[in-house]
């Protein structure tokens, strides 16, 4: 018999419930998803806290969402914050509050655990080959790296780089100007570099990186626009192949235009245009530090390797 499974997804850029049916051979069937945009992600950044109003907006969002569960009845529930909640100086205080109206205990995950999780779910949901793959996520606070194979995980870690975080610690403007996209291309190369040693490691495995998060996606819907609507109606990028000369393409294009240009692109999920360009550059300068030829995306990330190895746990 299916198992129902919800997870909170606490994140920088916005909050995440996803409900889930989840048979035993891992597969995963959605019965409800919902999310509130808040990022959170630009006021630590900016101001290294959660400025009151933005910790009551949390609260509200995440009453908003809780309301949903009343009809779906999970039997397991994963409560999780990630790199917002993590680095703000009151992250605990206001995980206290979310806690009180999620009616659970909210895990706070440092940087390896959350690279732990998100490769669980990007290896359950893309095809890769036997041996060691390289896994990345990017969201708003935070750039998590991992290096495993179907036995074990060798390497995660997490990087300080998030789309959204990147904005409000650079004062980024919009449309980027060429100082600032400099600004995040240095920035992005300094916090990465640490990593350029332990994808040194492994030989021949930044040809072919998966890569999740919302920047992924929306990406992956660019690059495909027309092409999988077409065929499909449905938008999917999973498996989407990104060469990285495409990354950059996409950066260098997207980096001088108005959020009003870019929500009219063929493709554009309206949510993540103010962002997309700072993350862009990001996945563009991470492709030039580390080598990648080619980023494969991946739909399923940190909500679903979650969800997995709760189940995997029980």
């Amino acid at each position: 018999m299916p198992v129902r499974v919800a997870v909170w997804d606490l994140g920088s850029s916005s909050f995440h419930l996803l409900v889930c049916d989840a048979g035993p051979d891992q597969s995963l069937r959605p019965v409800l998803r919902r999310r509130a945009l808040l990022n959170l992600g630009g006021s630590v950044g900016e101001h290294g806290s959660i400025p009151p109003d933005r910790a009551a907006a949390a609260v509200v969002a995440v009453r908003r969402l809780r309301s949903r569960l009343d009809g779906v009845m999970p039997e397991v529930t994963v409560a999780l914050a990630t790199a917002a909640l993590r680095d703000a100086a009151n992250g605990q205080d206001v995980v206290c509050r979310l806690e009180r109206v999620i009616g659970a205990p909210v895990r706070v995950l440092d940087g390896q655990e959350e690279a732990r999780l998100c490769f669980v779910g990007q290896r359950a949901g893309v095809w890769t080959p036997p041996g060691p793959t390289l896994g990345l996520d990017l969201g708003g606070g935070s750039l998590e790296l991992a290096v495993g194979d179907e036995r074990s995980l060798h390497v995660a870690t997490s990087v300080p780089v998030g789309a959204t975080r990147l904005r409000g610690e650079l004062h980024l403007g919009d449309p980027l100007s060429a100082a600032e996209l400099r600004a995040v291309q240095r920035r992005t190369a300094a916090a990465v570099g640490a990593a350029r040693c332990l994808v040194a490691e492994y030989p021949g495995i930044s040809r072919r990186a998966l890569l999740s998060g919302g920047t992924a996606r929306a990406l992956g819907r660019l690059a495909t626009a027309g092409k999988c609507r077409g065929a499909t109606g449905s938008g999917e990028v999973n498996q989407v192949e990104l060469p990285a000369a495409q990354v950059e393409q996409l950066a260098a294009r997207l980096a001088p235009m108005t959020l009003a240009q870019r929500m009219v692109l063929p493709g554009m999920p309206a949510r993540r245009a103010p962002v997309i360009a700072v993350g862009a550059a990001v996945l563009a300068e991470v492709a030039r530090q580390l080598d990648i030829e080619r980023y494969i995306v991946s739909d399923w990330g940190l909500r679903e390797g979650a969800l997995l190895d709760a189940l995997a746990g029980r």
